[in-house]
Parts: structure tokens; C-alpha cells; sequence
């Protein structure tokens, strides 16, 4: 059930019906229905891993809470651990892991085949199963307490707008908010459809408009090199953008309709002025997420500069391995972390000497480290979405060649005169109000406008997104993920 398909359209408005007109104690429960009942429109058999996820969680969340003793505690979080990472190893990276292993065994002489069968994916399994850690590793460090009610804790865990795509929620922000009473409010309407109408502006809009002819050079990179391969990237990478940045906007306005509050996921990433400042705008809730549960265990920057710097590199592979059983996420995440190595090493030699310089040069500089930023994320986003790491090396080999483009090919991957058209219309215009939301430090356009304007400009973009939206089962990219 997709939020861009008028499926998903009826299951909210009647969710929404249901849950203000039943009383106030039948509300969590009509929540959680709603929750399993979302979920299990994917594949039903899947809700039962979801399900099992929450009540080890919640119990081993409850024997953290109700004793002092270290071994005790220490125990419960290591098996809460052990079985959510467990299961996301083996559904995930399972086949990926034997594969490496029997080709590395057969490379050596050995026969030993050790693959096994591969296992459907469940949908959104990264997504809760990072929230569920970060619930046990805050109550065992006891920076939030255990949740005493399965019925809320449930409901966290399985919340229907970021469930499946994020943003990974903490429980101390979350949990709160499913204890308190909840009602329709009037001043949640215009905030709420400005977000989803937002995102579905740049889901379907954008995002869906040029993916046909990102999917027809990617899925080719030996016929189309050169200036194909360059606009691919280009397009892929506001595709992305706009795909997982759309979601997340309208995870916030569906949460919002029903007075709950979802954080900021995204904040013009693309704007940032360097690479470690792209990292503090772009998928915000997983960035901190290691930053709190991986970086600082890991002793983050507090022995020293060398310890930092590997820090920084085990961070972002793992980032990588997240996304994806792939070398190419790994590689990517790899050139994130090397990126950040360099520009840290940069910035410890130089930084007196340019807050000292010319404002002319500190304005070159400034400038220059926005195009190198975006120049290694785009360089990245290739790693991102080739399918082997071969393709990505061909791709990024071609760049130097300027090659002829002939719009047959558009024509042919579904990018015709008319999409082109509107994504010349459509890109300009969502990075120009990105920006003009970006210079206000507002969290939507509908916040910037003010009242008359954002009415106006809201219908209007309704009026865009039923004319020329992309309509049908286009689902979002972070979904495999």
C-alpha cells in the first residue's frame, strides 16, 4: 500500500474516520489495527516478524527496567540485540555472505558450496529493526525507561507512516506521544496536507518523471556512456532526493493529520557547504542514529584524532552495508567516509589560516567546497545505484567522454519531449522554493508563504500532482532497503 496510490487514500481517510470517532481508550487499538493491517497489504506473513520483533523487544525492555544487576541487564540487551541483528543478517545479507564465501573457498581449491536458499526481504526490516535497537541500547543505558504497556510499545514499533521507510524514530521523542490524548485539531490540517502534498509533488512529479530514463542507461552502461552516463547520475541523484525526501514529507503530514509528530528527515541536502554538513541535512534520522549507537561506542572523538578518523570510517561502511547486501552500498559508503577523512584533515590544517584570509577568499573557498561536495556525492550516487561494481567503474570511466546524444533514446526509455518538458519546469521550481525554504530555516512551503499564498499555491499544486503526476505502482527506492 503506497502512499502515491488511491488505495492507500481510502485506508487513511477511513482510519482517520474510525480513530476520531471512537472513544479515547479505543484509539491506540484502532492505531495498531491500522498499523499490522498497512503492513501485511505487502505480504501478511510478514506482520509475524514484525510482531516478534516487538514483544522480545518489549520483554527484554522489561527485565532491563526491573533490575539492577549488570549481568542481568547485560544479558537481556544482548539477546534483544543478538536476535533483531540475527534475523536481519540472515534475511538480508545471508545469501549475499555465502555467496563471498563460496567463491572465496573455490578460488582457494576448495568445492565447498556454501549457499543457501534466499529468503524474501521483508519491507522496511532496516527501519524498525534500527528503532527497535535504539529503544533497547537507550533503556539498558537507562536514557529512556522501559516501557511498562505493550500496547504503546507496540504501537511505536509499528506506526504506520514511517514504518517501512523511516524516519527510524527514537523512543524517547515517539513513545510520549502514544501516551497522550489525541484529538482533531484544526491547526493540523493546512501543516499536514502542505507536507503530503509536498511530497507527493516530488515523488510524482520529479522523481517518477525521470526515473525511466536513470533505470534504461543503468540498466545498460555499455551502450550509454559519456554524456548518457553524466545526465543518468545528474537525474539519479534529484530522483533519490526527491524519492526518499518525498516519503519522508509525507510520513510527517500523514503523522500530523492525527497529531502526531514525526522529525525533520531531510533539510536541502543538496545546498550543503560541504560534506560533513550534507551529512548533518540528509537522511537526518540514520546519520544520528550511528552518530549515538555506532560513532560514540566506538569512542567517537575522544581518543584522539587518529581513533576519530577510523571511527569515521567504520561508520559510513557499515552506513553503506545498511542500505544494501551489495560491495557497491559498501563502496559508496566508503567513499562517503574517505571523503569526510580528507575534508577533516583539510579543515584541521587549514582552517586558522582561512578564518584569517580575505572575505574574498573565504568566499572562493566556501564556494569551492560546495562544488567539491557535490561533485563526490554525485560521483557516489554512481556506486549507489549500479547494479555491479563493474557497471560503476564503466560509468565512472566515461565521464570524460562528451558524447553525442541522440533523443531517440529518450523517446525509447520513456523520457519523451513532454516529460522533459515538464521536469525543465518541475526541478527549477521544487530546488527554488527548496532554497527559499532552506534561507526562512522553515521545516515546508506552506510555512514561508504565509496564509493566502500558501492556499493558493497548495491547490495549484494539488491541481500539478492529479494533471501531470505519475500515477500507478511506482514504489519508493529506500523500500528494498
Amino acid at each position: 500500500m503506497l502512499f502515491n496510490s488511491f488505495e492507500f487514500i481510502s485506508f487513511f481517510v477511513l482510519f482517520l474516520l474510525i480513530y476520531f470517532n471512537v472513544a479515547d481508550r479505543v484509539r491506540p487499538w484502532v492505531l495498531l489495527v491500522a498499523s499490522y493491517v498497512f503492513y501485511m497489504s505487502w505480504e501478511p506473513v510478514f506482520v509475524l516478524l514484525l510482531l516478534f520483533t516487538t514483544v522480545v523487544d518489549f520483554a527484554t525492555g522489561l527485565v532491563m527496567g526491573n533490575s539492577d544487576r549488570r549481568a542481568i541487564r547485560l544479558s537481556a540487551m544482548w539477546t534483544a540485540l543478538g536476535l533483531n541483528l540475527g534475523i536481519l543478517v540472515v534475511l538480508k545479507y545471508g545469501n549475499f555472505l555465502t555467496t563471498n564465501l563460496t567463491d572465496l573457498t573455490q578460488s582457494l581449491g576448495c568445492s565447498t558450496d556454501w549457499r543457501i536458499v534466499q529468503f524474501a526481504l521483508p519491507v522496511g526490516i532496516s527501519f524498525y529493526t534500527f528503532q527497535s535497537i535504539g529503544y533497547t541500547l537507550d533503556v539498558y543505558h537507562r536514557r529512556t525507561p522501559a516501557e511498562r504497556s505493550f500496547l504503546t510499545y507496540a504501537q511505536y514499533v509499528a506506526f504506520f507512516p514511517q514504518l517501512v521507510a523511516g524516519p527510524i524514530e527514537r523512543a524517547s521523542h515517539m513513545i510520549p506521544q502514544f501516551m497522550k490524548r489525541h484529538q482533531f485539531r484544526a491547526e493540523n490540517i493546512a501543516p499536514g496536507m502542505w507536507l503530503i502534498a509536498w511530497g507527493l509533488f516530488k515523488k510524482m512529479c520529479v522523481a517518477d518523471q525521470i526515473a525511466p530514463f536513470v533505470n534504461t542507461i543503468y540498466a545498460s552502461p555499455d551502450k550509454y556512456q559519456g554524456s548518457y552516463a553524466m545526465l543518468a547520475t545528474a537525474l539519479f541523484a534529484i530522483q533519490i532526493y526527491c524519492d526518499f525526501s518525498g516519503y519522508s514529507s509525507i510520513a510527517r503530514g500523514v503523522a500530523r493529520l492525527f497529531d502526531f509528530d514525526l522529525m525533520v528527515n531531510f533539510r536541502q541536502p543538496y545546498f550543503a557547504r560541504s560534506l560533513s554538513d550534507f551529512w548533518s541535512k540528509w537522511h537526518i534520522s540514520l546519520s544520528t542514529w550511528f552518530r549515538d549507537y555506532l560513532y560514540v561506542p566506538l569512542g567517537g572523538n575522544r581518543s584522539g584524532r587518529a581513533v576519530m578518523l577510523r571511527n569515521v570510517l567504520i561508520v559510513f561502511v557499515v552506513s553503506g552495508i545498511w542500505h544494501g547486501a551489495s560491495w557497491c552500498f559498501a563502496v559508496w559508503g566508503l567513499v562517503h567516509g574517505l571523503g569526510l577523512v580528507i575534508e577533516r584533515l583539510l579543515r584541521w590544517q587549514f582552517e586558522d589560516a582561512v578564518k584569517t584570509a580575505h572575505p574574498v577568499i573565504q568566499l572562493a573557498i566556501s564556494w569551492a567546497g560546495r562544488l567539491a561536495t557535490l561533485g563526490l556525492v554525485l560521483a557516489a550516487w554512481v556506486f549507489f545505484r549500479a547494479r555491479t561494481l563493474d557497471d560503476a567503474w564503466l560509468i565512472l570511466g566515461s565521464f570524460g567522454q562528451f558524447t553525442p546524444i541522440d533523443y531517440a533514446v529518450f523517446k525509447m526509455s520513456g523520457f519523451a519531449s513532454f516529460e522533459i518538458l515538464l521536469s525543465c519546469v518541475f526541478i527549477p521550481f521544487m530546488f527554488g522554493v527548496e532554497a527559499l525554504v532552506a534561507r526562512s530555516q522553515r521545516q515546508h512551503p506552506g510555512e514561508v508563504l504565509g496564509a493566502p499564498l500558501s492556499i493558493l499555491l497548495g491547490v495549484l499544486l494539488m491541481f500539478t500532482i492529479l494533471l501531470f503526476g505519475v500515477f500507478g505502482q511506482h514504489e519508493f527506492i529506500y523500500f528494498q532497503f
